[in-house]
């Protein structure tokens, strides 16, 4: 365990579990249940038993109410009041030892050494791993000083400091190690599950595509079957100016469709050829593009227009697919070219990308991708 992951846990951002809430209840009563027997067991040890019970009601209230204002809190605890309770909890600590008698205090009548390890231990759940350890260092610094100062007739005193150091220190060190691993296999889980969106989207964006080209094809299909009947018959003149025309348009759009074909898009987006970089294929066989928002268009607009201008682009494609389980649009923008891992590393596509919400990286070395999910709106057309 490095001390790099210790103290970046991010746990003051990001929320447990419900079950870490019960897990901290349990071991907090448990903790104090046996210290209420071993107060039961030696009320000699006491100088004054009601004050003794005292601090160990405060021991038990402490990470109830941290335990409490967390829940309020969407999870975390805010630092003035996990101070507040760190100070209190070290507070009791000096407070038993002054009310347990000198001769017993190297003794298991100091019931704090271990008990407010446990609940130091429940701060884990809403704390980073670098508070709690801080505050578990005081917890076994006084518990330290408490021990090696007391009177010891056994001939143990290294010993019995030990014992105490590791009742105090190593709850929290467990928990530091536990919630580690817990981390790491949180985030093994969200990676996979990005990987299962990330594939779904492509699969998705192929079907679009598929789609969209047959259904483009059945409409050229419509016209051209017609014309070319019409002709066959005689009923269309040959060079009728309005059957040229409807030839050329059909012609060239049966051009485009074979020519685009070959790379699984169509040819959706038409721009001006004034303008710079390649033209764009939008595939679209939803009509999403349309039922998105003026901010997710315009953010989807920009990231276009400074990827135009960023690179020599082979191909530049947009391909937007509806989700099956939600009613997310899937966005996916591939742009081709030997400059891509320049474009990658450009500020103003970072930004781009960034407001339109997007995670975007390289692919085979020459391939930028961009994804996103965006929320188009009811369609009324």
């Amino acid at each position: 365990m490095t001390a790099t992951v210790l103290l970046d846990m991010p746990t003051r951002q990001r929320a447990f579990p419900q079950i870490f809430n019960r897990l901290v209840v349990i071991l907090a009563v448990q903790a104090h249940l046996y210290a209420l027997v071993v107060i039961v067991q030696s009320p000699a040890s006491y100088g004054s038993l009601p004050a003794c019970l005292a601090l160990w009601a405060v021991s038990l209230v402490v990470p109830m109410a941290c335990l409490l204002l967390a829940r309020r809190t969407g999870g975390a605890l805010p630092t003035g009041p996990f101070l507040a309770a760190s100070v209190l909890l070290i507070g009791v600590d000096l407070a038993l030892a002054a009310v347990v008698l000198p001769s017993d205090r190297n003794g298991g009548a100091v019931w704090s050494w271990g008990v407010i390890g446990v609940t130091i231990l429940g701060f884990a759940a809403f704390r980073p791993a670098r508070d709690v350890l801080i505050v578990a260092a005081a917890h076994g610094l006084t518990a330290i000083g408490v021990t090696a100062a007391a009177p010891d007739r056994s001939g143990a005193a290294a010993f019995t400091v030990l014992v105490a150091a590791n009742a105090a220190v190593t709850p929290a060190l467990v928990a530091a190690r536990y919630l580690n691993l817990y981390i790491r296999a949180v985030q093994l889980r969200e990676q996979a599950a990005a990987d299962r969106r990330r594939i779904h989207t492509r699969y998705a964006a192929e079907r679009a595509i598929e789609e969209d080209a047959a259904w483009r094809l059945r409409s050229l299909q419509a016209e051209a079957v017609p014309l070319l009947a019409g002709v066959a018959d005689g009923t269309l003149a040959v060079d009728d100016p309005q059957v040229a025309r409807l030839a050329r348009r059909l012609g060239a759009d049966l051009r485009r469709e074979l020519v685009t074909a070959r790379s699984s898009s169509q040819w959706l987006l038409p721009v001006s050829r004034a303008d710079p970089g390649p033209s764009v294929e939008l595939l679209d066989p939803h009509h999403l593009l349309g039922r998105l928002d003026d901010t997710g268009r315009a953010a989807l607009a920009a990231l276009l227009s400074v990827l135009r201008g960023a690179a020599d682009w082979q191909r530049l494609s947009v391909a937007l697919a509806q989700e099956d389980d939600s009613a997310m649009a899937a966005v996916t923008v591939v742009a081709t070219g030997p400059d891509a891992a320049i474009a990658a590393r450009d500020p103003a596509v970072a930004a781009a990308a960034r407001q339109l919400g997007a995670r975007f990286g390289l692919e085979a070395g020459d391939v930028l991708v961009a994804e996103t999910n965006l929320l188009p709106g009811r369609y009324d057309g």
